[in-house]
């Protein structure tokens, strides 16, 4: 299995976390750069069938299907991106699934984004160290990964209805639950 995230820390480390919590070897988590277009869903959509192929390639030459990947994931987020909706195209036509974020962060309308305008002139980060332990976005040893059911539900009540890749949500809301599904899986079956 293969998940590239948009996110370079927080989204990285909550499914290396879940990853290690059911012991399942066989993940391959990344995040992915992308110079010039910034990491936009469709850069990271393109990144990431580009990594699939290499891997099916590989397997190909060196005759082995073991090498390829099962299941191939992409998680974006859903702040202001433009290339969204096409990124969601190419995934499906890809074969690749699709994520939204699995962090809840939008508040009402207001993306991320939005909410560190307001907050950038009352609060800067290291004034916020002050006040939200652990706040240079890395989970630390006690996130609560073992709560991963606790995370389904409260996804599942923001919209019931965003349980399948390749589809966008109400806001806010996150199917990224789906793949902490098939990480469950693949270290029951170790």
């Amino acid at each position: 299995m293969l998940v590239v995230c948009e996110g370079q820390v927080t989204e990285v480390e909550y499914f290396e976390g879940i990853r290690d919590y059911f012991r399942s070897l066989p993940v391959d988590i990344r995040s992915c750069k992308v110079i010039g277009l910034g990491r936009d869903p469709g850069s990271l959509v393109d990144y990431t069938i580009r990594e699939r192929d290499k891997k099916e390639k590989e397997a190909r030459a060196q005759r082995d299907a073991n090498i390829a990947y099962d299941e191939v994931w992409c998680v974006v987020d859903v702040d202001d991106h433009k290339t969204l909706d096409q990124a969601l195209i190419a995934a499906r036509k890809a074969g690749i699934n699709l994520a939204i974020s699995p962090l809840l962060r939008a508040v009402g309308s207001l993306s991320l984004r939005g909410v560190r305008r307001r907050l950038r002139p009352r609060v800067d980060q290291a004034e916020a160290q002050k006040h939200i332990r652990d706040y240079d976005k890395h989970l630390g040893r006690a996130f609560p990964f073992a709560n991963h059911e606790v995370a389904r539900d409260r996804a599942q009540r923001a919209d019931p209805d965003h349980c399948a890749p390749n589809r966008k949500g109400r806001n806010p809301s996150t199917n990224a639950w789906l793949i902490v599904e098939v990480i469950r899986q693949s270290g029951r079956s170790r």
